[in-house]
């Protein structure tokens, strides 16, 4: 039986007078991944702030069995006067990481995200971008059981994202991770269910789509994609990632095959 652990109960979250949340309740079991979605300004990123314990509620309550928990803003703060390096390494000291280890799990991730040229600039000189993959990195050095996203792909490049997508793929057997996100992609890649946020309150919808697969690929030029038919793609340099649809999925691959591409991986995707 797996373990629970988020359970909401009787949740109502007010901001300044403005009810955003009211009657909120449910369980969340570990090791799934669940997508917060819904309008912009119904509450997304507030319930994730809940969960995380950066906001309390107004009323109601939340009980968490997690020892510990990762939180990723959409907006990295801008006023941290620290560099790359020594941000990552004071967030690690604070959960009581050593500095030999922390070293070892960051070469990892620097190298994944391709910010090595950037450990000794200030994060007040940094771009959006690169202050994005710091706000991820600062929450996955400390092996959190649970993982808070909030629209997590805001500011990366292209090659970061699906370097992103991949880590998650892997991460999810490991941990609970929760996000919001506009981008489908990501939803389609990670979700176990989707939660949404309507009217102040909220509805689960277990994910039922359609498989899918991605079909890596080298291609000779882009022109050749305007004449076929996918959900998604992704460039990085001369390859392409290429979600399409698992019963469209063999007819593509022939046509990606004739018109010179090179096929370099295929893989199932829910």
């Amino acid at each position: 039986m797996k373990k629970t652990v988020f359970e909401v109960s009787n949740l109502r979250k007010e901001i300044e007078g403005n009810v955003i949340l009211q009657n909120v309740s449910f369980k969340l079991e570990e090791n799934i991944s669940i997508a917060i979605r819904g309008q912009n300004g119904s509450g997304k990123s507030t319930l994730l702030k809940l969960l995380a314990g950066i906001y309390e509620p107004t009323s109601g309550k939340i009980r968490r069995n997690a020892r510990r928990i990762g939180y990723v803003p959409e907006h990295f703060p801008e006023s941290i006067r620290f560099n790359l390096k020594e941000y990552l390494m004071l967030i690690a000291s604070f959960h009581g990481i050593s500095k030999l280890k922390i070293e070892s799990e960051l070469l990892e991730y620097i190298n994944l995200f391709g910010i090595e040229s950037f450990m000794d600039t200030p994060l007040k000189q940094c771009s959006k971008g690169t202050k994005q993959k710091v706000g991820l990195l600062q929450a996955l050095i400390i092996k959190p059981d649970i993982l808070l996203l909030d629209e997590p792909l805001t500011g990366l490049d292209s090659t970061s994202q699906q370097s992103l997508l991949t880590l998650l793929e892997k991460l999810k057997k490991q941990m609970t991770i929760i996000f919001t996100s506009h981008e489908d992609l990501l939803v389609d890649c990670i979700a176990d269910q989707t939660l949404y946020v309507e009217d102040r309150n909220i509805s689960f919808h277990n994910e039922t789509t359609n498989k899918n697969r991605v079909i890596k690929v080298k291609f000779p030029n882009k022109d050749i994609f305007t004449e076929l038919d996918f959900i998604d793609i992704n460039y990085d340099g001369d390859t392409a990632m290429l979600t399409v649809s698992l019963d469209y999925s063999d007819v593509l691959l022939k046509k990606l095959l004739n018109k010179n591409c090179s096929v370099l991986e295929v893989r199932e995707r829910k």
